[in-house]
């Protein structure tokens, strides 16, 4: 896979999350690890690929190393751009 491929896969899922959700009271957009699994796996089946990625390139905050379907659908996932 290429890189700008990879970047705009990270694009995507970053405006995902910007569609689902508004700024908190600091600006920052905040949906759980299940909201954004059952939207964005219709459009990808990569969603926990693309935000390890998205996490790595400092554009998603999330607690823990992986995150599990079912297991983690809280944990919350901030944009930090």
């Amino acid at each position: 896979m290429s890189e700008q491929h990879i970047h705009r896969e990270i694009d995507d899922m970053c405006y995902v999350i910007r569609t689902m959700a508004e700024p908190g009271p600091d600006g920052k957009t905040r949906v759980t690890f299940g909201q954004l699994f059952d939207r964005y796996v219709r459009i990808s089946d990569k969603v926990v690929g693309i935000l390890m990625r998205a996490r790595k390139h400092g554009k998603v905050a999330f607690e823990g190393e992986m995150l599990w379907q079912g297991q983690d659908d809280g944990v919350i996932i901030t944009l930090l751009v």
